[in-house]
């Protein structure tokens, strides 16, 4: 064709790629096109249909076609000899092979790249794979095994050989029923939240890629194409461009080649989770036409799963009674009492299930992981998985339809032109309006701006602090999202809080807002960031809030709750900040107000739930002042109400929670109170009942460190019984718990301390066992951890308690060692380090017995360094500190504050005083 022709031709192929196929034939009869342009412009049209036809041409079908594998059968590829040849993916083949070098028998699936793509580029995507494949080891993924490259550089990976059918016929073939497939199908998300969680996407997942074995674990396979999100950005469409991944699972963004996210899985797995309800994928009437497939996924919204198996049961073919049986699928909010019907697969067009089942939640739980808009999809695909546990569990689900705000915003962006014209009419009409009414407005302005001011601090109260905190509260990771909350809070908080005054409603907004933040910044019951000063500040802002408001109404309910609330929360941070005096008044402040409650309503479930909960934190002052039987009386108070509430709502996993703990709490009390055998019995029924809720709930922060406390005190229990090999192993099972949390969220305040007081726990019984050594490796790990925690907040008594108390443990571990002089200049720090803690917080009892103990003990080493050395000096010094330790448990007493068990040790401490003035004078 000769080139001045070519501008027409390309033209008309522009305008004939926008029109149906019918009508392009009789477009271009009418347009007097030559002959020659005609003939060039179909011959172009027809490459269209080529590659339309080609989307139904798998990526192993098209590799298989270009090389001959058969000769690599029997081949080695480093310890490995090919057996069979398992199937082809895009990059390479994967054969069966089998270990050759003798040291264990092993079948791994081994994956080689192509020799005819063996360049440079492909080595590079080969090796990512490796390096994504290695930083995935979980259950519910097939793991990296070994990689190498051969001899003429073929690189090649081992990976785990996985023995399964794909998810959708493995449902089939086992009868499947509703909720073992989406139990089956949480497990994946398990599986792809933890490839998130370590920065990869998959970016391919479809069923073929997500085995499941016979013993019902699924596994994910194929991370050729995944993407590591800390990848550069600019890359992040090229996979795609090369159209390896699947269209009728991939996600609108895949298919305009954008940028990919975890919300591209998450669309995926919705498409999976369709087709495993439903029996059909959204738009599969669409696949066979690459142009109707990709505008179906971009612009079309699919049907709901219900309505899809409604039609094709109402459409299907005539068949036998004994075919026809309708099979129903049962409600499933209690799976334990339930027993599910099966979805029954005939063929495509003939699944007999009832469509009830899947209305509502699951229809909801589906659209909302196949939205187009990616921010509209679930935030993660834990968040995916837990929203289908709440509609098992009869809760309510976070998704919801569509609502009118959304579908107008949907109209506009449809027909812009024409809401563009009709603004304008619009706004040449009223102007003239608002220009006559301006100065009516001044009067209203700041009436307008109270409400502004108000839906704005209600927005924030509700939507951001109390929907989104709570989501994130006991997420594994998500320490930087409270602390980003607390900061933004904070200064949106404190600039309103300058304009509330006189209104009363507002003002009761922000005492709701200032103790969010502040359960966020230290609440010692729930997850925080260990930010105890910032957490005592908030409180003490919302509780001045509360504290005006109830003057004006005393009678207010709702105002009376919220002082409750806070004076429990405050008094917490007090406790653990040392300052018992205060925690106690406002803990009685609180627990006035919770009996009051139930007085007046004997029957509320939420007020009994709440005076439980006071009755716990009230015990913990008289228990932590040695006073074990008034401890007891409030923690038994408070297990009654749970066992009554556990019995009302037995499904109530957080009461059952709160219950199971209080024999912990018991158990530890009575232990103190040398009561041995009781203790134990109540530790262990605490640990058994935790123990379950915690599998249940395994990224669940608060069962996890209720369990973590479970172990610790049963480990305290057999510390004093002298069993010591038990007591290590439950001090270790508490270490692995706080490990596990502080590797999931590396930058929780909370789980490293929780890991630092594990090791000095086991650190303390392997010193008693006699593993001196390695009690002393412990306690410098829990030491170093203590430091790094005291470094990023200066001001936090109770961190710099940790530090001198920890120093003083491996003091007494070098006294076991009897290195007297190493323990005496140990000491001697800890000795500094406790007058730190002093100075920061006066009132912190604990910093005072425990230095107290220190000094004591530094008298006993220069007691037995006498022997060795100048004795008239080093027994003077010893007799010094002797008397100093002795001076201040008696002021303790006298102020009220030494327990009993360190009441019983005066006197021996007061003869041994004498004994040295005794030889002193000789």
């Amino acid at each position: 064709m000769h080139t001045k022709n070519w501008t027409q031709v390309k033209e008309l192929l522009h305008h004939l790629m926008t029109l149906e196929r019918p009508a392009r034939d009789a477009y271009l009869d009418n347009a007097g096109v030559a002959s020659e342009i005609r003939a060039e412009v179909e011959s172009l049209l027809g490459f269209e249909e080529a590659s339309e036809s080609l989307m139904n041409v798998s990526a192993v079908e098209m590799a298989k076609d270009f090389f001959d594998e058969d000769a690599a059968i029997g081949q080695v590829f480093g310890v490995y000899r090919v057996i069979s040849e398992i199937g082809y993916g895009g990059m390479g083949t994967v054969f069966l092979a089998e270990r050759t070098d003798g040291k264990f028998e092993q079948k791994v699936a081994l994956k080689v790249l192509k020799r005819e793509l063996n360049t440079a580029a492909m080595r590079r995507r080969f090796q990512r794979e490796r390096e994504i494949l290695a930083a995935l080891e979980h259950p519910g993924i097939a793991r990296l095994l070994d990689a190498g490259t051969t001899e003429d550089k073929v690189p090649f990976i081992a990976m785990e050989y996985v023995e399964g059918l794909p998810i959708d016929v493995y449902c089939s073939k086992h009868e499947a029923d509703l909720y073992q497939r989406l139990d089956l199908f949480r497990k994946v998300c398990a599986a792809v939240d933890f490839a998130h969680r370590n920065l990869i996407v998959h970016r391919d997942l479809k069923p073929s890629n997500i085995l499941v074995t016979e013993d019902g674990t699924p596994k994910l396979l194929d991370f050729g194409i995944s993407k590591i999100l800390s990848a550069d950005m600019e890359n992040a469409a090229t996979v795609t461009r090369f159209g390896v991944m699947t269209p009728s699972y991939a996600s609108p963004e895949q298919l305009r080649n954008e940028s990919v996210t975890t919300a591209t899985d998450v669309y995926s797995l919705g498409v999976i989770l369709y087709e495993l309800l439903s029996g059909h994928r959204p738009f599969e009437n669409k696949e066979n036409n690459l142009k109707e497939i990709y505008q179906a996924v971009v612009d079309t919204d699919p049907p709901l799963p219900s309505s899809l198996v409604e039609t094709i049961s109402k459409n299907s073919i005539e068949l036998s009674d004994a075919e026809t049986e309708v099979i129903p699928i049962e409600p499933v909010s209690h799976p334990s009492r339930t027993k599910p019907g099966r979805l029954r697969h005939t063929s495509p067009q003939t699944i007999r299930i009832k469509p009830q089942y899947l209305r509502g939640d699951l229809d909801n739980i589906v659209l909302k992981a196949l939205k187009k808009e990616p921010e509209r999809r679930y935030s993660s695909a834990e968040n995916f998985s837990d929203d289908i546990n709440r509609h098992l569990n009869g809760l309510p689900v976070t998704a919801r339809p569509d609502t009118f705000s959304y579908r107008a915003e949907k109209f506009i962006k449809r027909n812009r032109i024409s809401v563009f014209a009709a603004t304008l009419v619009f706004l040449a009409i009223t102007g003239g309006v608002f220009t006559t009414l301006w100065q009516a407005e001044r009067a209203n302005a700041e009436r307008v701006k109270a409400e502004k001011r108000f839906n704005d601090v209600r927005t924030l109260a509700n939507s951001f602090l109390f929907e989104f905190s709570p989501l994130v509260e006991n997420l594994p990771g998500s320490t930087p999202a409270r602390k980003l909350l607390v900061t933004r809070a904070l200064e949106y908080l404190d600039n309103l809080s300058q304009e509330s005054a006189g209104d009363a409603q507002l003002q009761s907004e922000l005492a709701d807002a200032y103790e969010k933040v502040g359960d966020v910044q230290g609440n010692p019951f729930n997850p925080n960031i260990g930010d105890v000063k910032g957490a005592v500040q908030s409180y003490q802002k919302a509780l001045s809030i509360r504290e005006k408001l109830s003057g004006t109404d005393q009678n207010g309910a709702a105002l009376q709750k919220g002082l409750a609330n806070v004076y429990e929360k405050l008094g917490g941070t007090q406790f653990m900040s040392g300052d018992y005096d205060k925690a106690v008044g406002l803990f009685d402040k609180a627990l006035a107000l919770r009996e009051d409650f139930v007085a007046r309503d004997e029957n509320n479930f939420e007020a009994r739930a709440n005076l439980a909960k006071v009755l716990r934190s009230r015990g913990l002052i008289p228990f932590n002042d040695g006073d074990n039987k008034k401890a007891l009386e409030y923690y038994n108070r408070s297990k009654d109400i749970y066992e009554k509430l556990n019995r009302q709502q037995p499904e109530n996993d957080q009461i059952a929670h709160e219950y199971s703990y209080m024999f912990v709490a018991i158990g530890e009390a009575l232990g103190w109170d040398n009561k041995p055998g009781l203790s134990g019995e109540s530790l262990q029924k605490g640990l058994e009942l935790l123990i379950p809720l915690s599998e249940k709930y395994p990224n669940n922060h608060s069962f996890q460190r209720s369990l973590h406390l479970a172990y610790v005190k049963r480990g305290e229990y057999y510390e004093e019984e002298k069993d010591y090999d038990k007591a290590v192993a439950s001090f270790t099972r508490a270490l692995e718990i706080a490990q596990k949390s502080s590797q999931a969220d590396p930058q929780s305040f909370q789980s490293k301390r929780d890991t630092a007081l594990a090791y000095k726990k086991l650190a303390q019984s392997l010193d008693l066992a006699g593993k001196s050594s390695e009690s002393l490796e412990k306690l410098t790990l829990a030491l170093n951890i203590f430091r790094e925690l005291g470094a990023s907040d200066p001001n936090n008594s109770g961190t710099l308690y940790d530090i001198a108390n920890t120093r003083f443990s491996i003091g007494e571990t070098y006294l076991t060692m009897k290195d007297f002089e190493t323990a005496l200049s140990t000491f001697q720090t800890a000795k500094s380090e406790f007058e730190t803690v002093r100075n920061v917080n006066p009132d912190d009892i604990y910093a005072t017995r425990m230095s107290s103990y220190n000094i004591d003990r530094i008298g006993l080493c220069y007691e037995t360094l006498a022997e060795k050395g100048d004795k008239q000096e080093l027994l003077q010094k010893a007799l010094e500190n002797f008397r100093t330790a002795l001076i201040s448990f008696n002021k303790m007493n006298a102020d009220g504050n030494l327990g009993e068990y360190d009441q019983a040790a005066l006197p021996s401490m007061e003869t041994k005083i004498k004994q040295i003035e005794s030889r002193l004078a000789k």
